[in-house]
């Protein structure tokens, strides 16, 4: 009996090996073709890459090697998304990688990475269907204004005069479609900002990373060092400043040391900005506003006090001042007010949606060639290129953001939040301020060109941080009900 039973186990092993091995039969088979197929991609791609490189196609070889690269950088960058948005202020700041597009216009990498970064961003919420923002009350606002720069560029393309001398702009669709790429992507830095840096660490780097690199191009600019490295440019001094006045005021714990180089900065900084720089208006006077504004948010009394110093100072040094103010004079300066006058024209006649992103350039030449300047004026920037619609918006969200940063100040709890509150609020009034003086937070493709997002996206970390704030201090205010009612 049991020499039968131990037959019948041995047959049956012997069935269930030859079916194993009757069914694994095919996988190498399978194998065989997916080696092959491997090959010949790999002799496909070269000889690909070989034609490419020897015609010089490069549309063509991003054409077959962008998906390529793209897929591995979108699993890749998925993974360490908040690394990711944490690399774009040292982009921004310190990486002078431009990529050539074959006209005058250069694309900077800070550009690229966050364009990248708001594209897996997007794509992420479409794939789990979750349209969710941090709550903020200045996302609706950028949000809108976003809508309102797309339909103004329809508006500008329907409305145009036929008459315009179109010929002198080549690939003007482009220029357009590329400026309306860096509105929306500087409110997208925002939005990254705001919903992927929730916690008090990421805050302090991300302000550190202004102190740290501000310290070096003040460095750099007072010793005349032609660095090519740091993008000292656009409102670099207000944003350096700002953070190391904060710190200051704010923090009564502060060590001598640090408050001592603190100090060290903005005098150096100041010195820069007013003492060599002086006809460059827009480098110094939003810091002086925004030290104005975080004195008076901080304390009445010591608005005061710097108020009255700041009179005895212009008072006694009447004769350099208005040597500046003729210089200023001497330099052309009131011949903006003709540059606005032109503007209004243009205005005038496309009121409502404007002429769309960098669409009052044509106009311009064909109707004032002999002074198609821009207005250096950003506020006046806006109405020509998104019409009274665009104006409205923008300062419904210029009220909205300075709003949110005067609650935060008041909400946050003593500590780095209340200076990092009184950072984004003042310095993001000074910002406002430079759009008077010519500074530009929206970049204008016939002055910066693209290549200008580099630094007006400075001020969008900051208005990033309001979002970011709100979260941290509802969520520790939500933390402290929960133990207050245990």
């Amino acid at each position: 009996m049991s020499a039968t039973f131990m037959r019948t186990m041995l047959n049956q092993k012997r069935r269930h090996l030859k079916s194993s091995l009757t069914a694994r039969q095919p996988l190498p088979v399978f194998r065989s073709f997916l080696i092959v197929g491997v090959l010949l991609g790999i002799v496909g791609l070269s000889l690909a890459a070989g034609y490419v490189i020897g015609a010089d196609r490069k549309f063509v070889a991003l054409a077959i090697f962008g998906p390529l690269a793209a897929i591995p950088v979108f699993f890749l960058v998925s993974r360490h998304f908040t690394y990711a948005i944490l690399s774009l202020p040292i982009a921004a700041m310190a990486i002078p990688i431009d990529i050539p597009t074959g006209t005058y216009t250069k694309i900077p990498i800070s550009l690229v990475i966050a364009t990248m970064l708001c594209g897996i961003w997007i794509t992420s919420m479409a794939i789990r269907n979750n349209w969710r923002l941090a709550p903020s009350p200045i996302n609706r606002p950028m949000i809108v204004f976003c809508i309102a720069c797309t339909i103004s560029l329809i508006w500008g393309i329907v409305w145009r005069d036929p008459i315009l001398r179109m010929d002198i702009f080549s690939n003007f669709i482009v220029v357009q479609i590329a400026s309306l790429v860096t509105y929306a992507v500087s409110v997208g830095v925002a939005l990254l900002i705001g919903n992927f840096l929730w916690n008090e660490g990421q805050i302090k780097y991300l302000i550190g990373c202004f102190l740290f690199f501000g310290s070096l191009m003040t460095i750099f600019q007072i010793l005349r060092i032609d660095h090519r490295i740091l993008t000292d440019r656009g409102l670099w001094g207000l944003w350096t400043v700002i953070p190391a006045y904060a710190l200051l005021i704010t923090q009564p714990g502060l060590r001598l040391r640090w408050r001592l180089l603190l100090l060290a900065l903005i005098v150096a900084n100041l010195y820069q900005t007013i003492l060599i720089n002086l006809l460059w208006k827009s480098g110094w006077i939003p810091t002086v506003i925004a030290i104005f504004a975080a004195t008076l948010i901080r304390s009445r009394r010591w608005f005061v006090v710097l108020a009255v110093a700041v009179i005895v100072l212009v008072y006694t040094q009447q004769d350099f001042f208005n040597q500046m103010i003729e210089t200023e004079l001497n330099e052309g300066a009131d011949g903006r007010i003709g540059m606005w006058e032109i503007n209004l024209r243009v205005v005038g006649e496309h009121w409502l949606f404007g002429t769309g992103p960098a669409g009052y350039a044509p106009y311009y030449m064909t109707y004032y060639p002999y002074d198609a300047r821009s207005t250096h004026n950003n506020y006046l920037d806006i109405i020509a290129q998104f019409g009274v619609v665009g104006s409205i918006i923008w300062l419904w969200f210029a009220f909205a953001s300075t709003s949110e940063g005067l609650r935060l100040y008041r909400e946050a709890p003593p500590g780095f939040l209340k200076t990092a509150a009184l950072t984004t609020v003042s310095g993001w009034i000074g910002a406002q301020a430079s759009m008077f003086f010519g500074d530009w937070i929206l970049p204008f493709a016939y002055n910066q060109t693209i290549n200008g997002f580099k630094y007006t996206v400075y001020s969008w970390f900051f208005v990033g941080l309001l979002i970011s704030l709100r979260q941290i201090i509802e969520r520790r205010k939500a933390t402290q009900t929960v133990s207050n009612s245990v």
